[in-house]
């Protein structure tokens, strides 16, 4: 597994941080992990066309997560000289989300082979890897994932609070690209801390730590520093751009 940080900011503009958008490679599966704005445009930054683009899987449906939908699934449909040759599916309760966008935009954005899921809290069998999928305290319908391949995980929390059972969901992960929103005396409800962090890594302790989903503070204050010295695991801040293998 690789994963490529299209955007580990939040909703502020931010010249150094796009919003959430990553780039998830299994094998030869090619997913988006929510598609926040600038999403589609830094996939071909990345040498990754949007045609090409598998799964996506949505966290949760606030504009900073899902606002890069609609040009992706544009681009797909009215592509110029780029054409879509295989299905492309998108879950996490999103159906009722993309009806409505779509309702908005006259069907422009139902590319041929689009199919949009509904998606169970549970484990699900993809053939080529698994994921489970868990609730999250973020909104009524956020979700987390972990996807796993040959003995490999990785956890994406998207955004949440701490709540008892994050630590069974990030347990031994290879890599926990985990969202720390703001600093300690900052903290935002339904988002999480470094100090949260920490308390997280001391249970759960997963193998890589990535700190993404950052407001300006965080920029402001050594916050890798504050958590690696309080936790055995690596721990990374997530840049616009970065690879990290899994």
């Amino acid at each position: 597994m690789q994963i490529y940080i299209l955007g580990s900011g939040t909703c502020i503009p931010n010249k150094r941080r796009g919003s959430s958008g990553y780039y998830l490679e299994i094998n030869d599966k090619k997913i988006l992990l929510d598609c926040g704005n600038g999403t589609t445009w830094k996939l071909e930054q990345i040498g990754v066309s949007f045609t090409d683009i598998d799964y996506v899987f949505i966290s949760h449906l606030h504009p900073d997560h899902t606002s890069d939908l609609i040009p992706f699934l544009f681009a797909n449909k009215y592509s110029y000289n780029k054409y879509r040759n295989k299905n492309l599916y998108i879950n996490g309760g999103i159906d009722n989300f993309i009806e409505s966008l779509n309702s908005i935009y006259n069907n422009w954005l139902r590319p041929d082979r689009l199919f949009v899921n509904e998606i169970d809290i549970g484990k699900i069998d993809y053939r080529d890897f698994n994921i489970e999928v868990f609730n999250s305290v973020h909104t009524d319908n956020s979700l987390i994932y972990r996807f796993v391949c040959s003995g490999l995980s990785l956890v994406y929390t998207g955004d949440t609070d701490y709540f008892e059972g994050l630590e069974e969901i990030s347990k031994k992960a290879d890599l926990l690209l985990t969202e720390c929103s703001s600093v300690d005396d900052k903290k935002i409800k339904g988002h999480l801390t470094p100090s949260d962090i920490i308390r997280l890594a001391e249970i759960s302790k997963p193998k890589k730590i990535v700190l993404t989903h950052l407001y300006p503070d965080c920029d402001e204050f050594d916050i890798v520093k504050q958590i690696q010295s309080e936790v055995s695991s690596e721990v990374i801040k997530a840049e616009d751009f970065m690879m990290i293998s899994v």
